[in-house]
């Protein structure tokens, strides 16, 4: 069946059941808005965790992970049984499957903040090699990026702004030329300072996982601009990330 076989069928439903699917959507709609907004604050607490070396606060976000994932499959019953009960199309197929596919990322975002969690303990027991140590204002500086990047793709989704949506992914690359100047930073203390090795690890490690988390912000806003538009955006997104081919003696 094509979309618009879909969209002709759903016009044809009886009102109540129309009514039906659409209130069902709704109920989707409040459990990803209280998914999103749940991530949002992991993400801006591992932040704050990292940035200043709290492991109680870096605790609490790693234990917080189970509420998103309990979200994550909630929204997956919701909409599953909207399949099995209803069998929409068009526009209401298209948020319904979206709606798990957000989850989705959001769910991974709520990982990654986990894993910021886990190292920022990890980097409190470290002996503190000052030219490495300096180095954690810029990797927090990006968290805010990718924070904000997230928050912007949700502001999308829950305003229904296609146009919203084409800017964060627009704005991807923002986060790989932070993370390209983060990386080098560290290789040249780590290639300085040897006993600042293992501190640079970790760092490289949540500074890559502020990137990833850019990335499924962005993944998001594009799920957003096909659910609003129809339309699959082919164009491969803007990305400048080098730290695959980057060695040292280039820094």
């Amino acid at each position: 069946m094509n979309q618009a076989d879909g969209a002709d069928r759903e016009s044809r439903m009886p009102f109540g059941l129309l009514k039906s699917v659409a209130g069902r959507l709704d109920k989707v709609d409040i459990a990803l808005a209280t998914m999103g907004g749940l991530v949002e604050q992991q993400v801006a607490d591992a932040i704050a965790a990292f940035e200043r070396g709290d492991v109680l606060l870096a605790e609490e976000v790693r234990l917080r992970d189970t509420e998103v994932d309990r979200h994550e499959r909630l929204i997956e019953r919701e909409v599953v049984a909207i399949l099995e009960d209803r069998r929409p199309g068009g526009e209401s197929l298209r948020r319904a499957m979206t709606a798990i596919k957000l989850a989705a990322e959001m769910e991974r975002v709520g990982d990654l903040s986990k894993n910021i969690a886990k190292r920022t303990t990890v980097l409190a027991d470290l002996e503190d090699i000052d030219a490495t140590r300096r180095v954690v204002p810029t990797v927090a500086r990006m968290g805010r990026r990718a924070l904000t990047q997230f928050g912007e793709s949700l502001d999308s989704l829950f305003r229904g702004n296609a146009a919203a949506a084409l800017a964060v992914r627009e704005a991807d690359d923002q986060i790989d030329d932070l993370y390209n100047s983060i990386f080098r930073e560290i290789l040249v203390s780590m290639g300085q300072y040897a006993a600042g090795v293992l501190m640079g690890t970790h760092l490289v490690f949540v500074a890559k996982n502020f990137e990833r988390i850019g990335d499924h912000a962005t993944n998001i806003a594009e799920r957003v601009h096909y659910t609003l538009t129809g339309e699959e955006l082919t164009e491969e997104r803007p990305k400048t990330d080098t730290t695959s081919v980057t060695a040292l003696s280039s820094v």
